[in-house]
């Protein structure tokens, strides 16, 4: 992943062909998605930084996994 802003270019989608669109979409999808088991219990919404039940979750799998 890369941190940086896009240019103008990347930004301008009216001109992008069809596939590069979909490369595009699809390499934003793969980034968003590969951090989802680092972040599953983070929660930006309301009074919780955490999930409650995610952390629970996490904690009774380490827990049965053992000393390492």
């Amino acid at each position: 992943m890369r941190d940086e802003f896009l240019s103008e270019e990347d930004l301008d989608l009216r001109n992008l062909t069809w596939d590069e669109l979909i490369a595009y979409w699809n390499l934003w999808l793969e980034q968003a998605q590969a951090t989802n088991d680092l972040d599953e219990a983070f929660y930006s919404h309301g009074v919780f930084d955490h999930d409650p039940a995610v952390v629970e979750r996490q904690n009774a799998a380490k827990s049965q996994a053992g000393p390492r």
